[in-house]
């Protein structure tokens, strides 16, 4: 064999025996990478899932949460297309049950309100959540983001509702205590909550109403007013 094909082998195999070690090293980089993404996507697609179960459905659009569900099904599909194993991906069934109950109307909606201090703050969480999780499905994503920015648009307005109606609760109870000037605020300060989502319909009946609050506790005030002065 002439020498320069000696060589020429030597080289080679010197190269192969300092490229098989750092190629398996790439390997193991890339595939430790890859399931801290995933993992953190399973975690993170786990809460979401959690919040929605949290979120009482008055502040819950139906169609926010068939969106927020098709998004996690889709994320467990990812999932298993890669083979990575979570107890999120645990979850797909459920999900799949609750996405044709959601769309054939079978899910039976509650009309529970939050009335308690601690009641918002779990809720304003949940919700806060879903807004952070929909902006990184924003910035993620090209397509669809009209879409997106509707959801987000209808949470933010729920947020605002969930403290309405605290308000509204705190309101009356203070009526029930003779206690009409704080009523009156806190009508009131609903109703500003509410004015600053008026881009979202429903807030248009809720404004009606509040209004229709305030009026009837300033026409007992104004009354007890008019009474006072002397003749």
């Amino acid at each position: 064999m002439k020498p320069s094909i000696l060589i020429f082998v030597a080289v080679t195999l010197l190269v192969v025996c300092f490229s098989v070690p750092s190629y398996l090293r790439w390997r193991r980089q890339q595939k430790e990478l890859r399931d801290k993404l995933f993992s953190r996507l399973s975690k993170r697609s786990n809460r979401l899932f959690s919040s929605l179960g949290i979120i009482p459905d008055r502040y819950l659009p139906r169609d926010t949460k068939v969106f927020l569900v098709e998004y996690l099904l889709s994320v467990i599909e990812q999932l298993m297309g890669a083979n990575y194993q979570s107890d999120f991906v645990s979850n797909k069934d459920q999900l799949t049950r609750l996405l044709t109950d959601l769309k054939q109307g079978r899910v039976v909606t509650s009309k529970d309100r939050v009335t308690t201090q601690e009641q918002l703050e779990q809720t304003h969480d949940a919700i806060l959540y879903l807004l952070k999780e929909m902006r990184n499905m924003l910035d993620r994503h090209g397509a669809g983001r009209s879409i997106i920015k509707h959801h987000i648009v209808l949470m933010r307005y729920s947020h605002a509702l969930a403290y309405r109606d605290l308000l509204v609760r705190q309101a009356r109870d203070d009526l029930d205590n003779d206690k009409k000037n704080r009523a009156l605020e806190k009508y009131r300060a609903a109703l500003s909550v509410i004015e600053k989502n008026s881009s979202v319909n429903s807030s248009k009946r809720e404004v009606a109403r509040l209004q229709n609050m305030i009026q009837d506790v300033e026409n007992i005030l104004f009354a007890r007013k008019d009474k006072q002065v002397p003749n």
